[in-house]
């Protein structure tokens, strides 16, 4: 089987440097779209602890381990183990464009990491490998394994930030590509090829270049689903649908791959999951009260402390 690395995007939002110079570009930003600068954005609450730790104990098989950070490191990290890689911003993105806190703009560069494999699986720290899993749940031989959701309507004028930039990567694929997949992806860890990755920016270069100019998200971002729709235009890709037919519901399954914004109406089924992927959202719903819940059910489904940490 393929070497296949981890990368993930991380933030602590309680660094003061960060929080300075965030700051200061926050009151230059004109007309910045709420949901784009949302604080549950970059909350952390040590999940990418407990997703280390869901890495040894489910894919142990898994290379190397990237975390892009700015200029951050988490203080209870072991950065000398062999497997770990601190990446810089600066190391993937142009210093004219830095600081970035436009997610898209920041995942666009991971392609870009130097040391990254071939074959990887992305995931922001708030994403577990819940229960255990081989290389061939990510990889079907050389295809990426692309999971999808909720299917996309249209007809309808998309105003959530998120659902619009969807929308766009997917009028834009089927426009330019003539290739018509209608479906969101799982918000979970997703499964790419490198090369495919930079194929696609390079086929869209026009639209990730603005991309990479928005400091903040915004409306008119390259959303990393393109590269999904883009690698089944090429034929490189196994598109799957997590929804479960009516009958698997009645008989009680679980969908592969779970997402829940973090409240007092989804902390039991979470803890209860059977799912393999999990990702734990934090919202605008998500009290302080929720996440020390949450930290609970972490430290209890995964108690042991990983190779990972100091």
């Amino acid at each position: 089987m393929h070497k296949i690395d981890v990368v993930y995007t991380w933030v602590d939002d309680k660094d003061e440097n960060w929080l300075k110079k965030k700051a200061e570009f926050d009151s230059k930003a004109l007309n910045l779209n709420k949901d784009a600068n949302d604080s549950c954005r970059y909350f952390n609450n040590d999940e990418l602890k407990y997703s280390l730790r869901s890495i040894e104990k489910n894919i142990p098989w898994v290379n190397k381990i990237f975390i892009l950070t700015d200029n951050q490191k988490p203080s209870w990290l072991n950065c000398e183990h062999e497997k770990i890689r601190i990446i810089d911003h600066k190391d993937v993105l142009p210093n004219d464009k830095l600081p970035l806190y436009n997610a898209c703009a920041i995942e666009n560069a991971i392609p870009y990491i130097e040391e990254l494999s071939e074959y990887f699986i992305y995931a922001n720290d708030d994403m577990l490998f819940w229960n255990e899993m081989s290389p061939e749940f990510f990889f079907e031989g050389e295809k990426p394994i692309c999971r999808l959701e909720k299917k996309i309507n249209k007809f309808k004028k998309y105003k959530h930030l998120y659902g619009a930039m969807i929308f766009k990567a997917y009028s834009l694929a089927k426009t330019k590509l003539k290739t018509d997949i209608p479906y969101f992806s799982h918000h979970n860890a997703d499964s790419y090829r490198k090369s495919l990755f930079i194929d696609c920016i390079n086929e869209f270069r026009e639209e990730f270049e603005k991309t990479q100019n928005n400091r903040f998200r915004d409306i008119s971002d390259m959303q990393r689903m393109i590269v999904t729709y883009y690698s089944a235009y090429k034929n490189c890709a196994v598109l799957k649908n997590i929804k479960l037919s009516l009958l698997d519901k009645l008989k009680g399954k679980t969908p592969d791959s779970q997402y829940f914004c973090i409240s007092s109406k989804t902390l039991k089924k979470i803890k209860s999951s059977n799912a393999k992927l999990m990702c734990i959202n934090d919202c605008r719903k998500t009290t302080n009260e929720d996440r020390k819940i949450i930290k609970e059910i972490l430290e209890e489904k995964f108690p042991k402390k990983s190779e990972f940490e100091l």
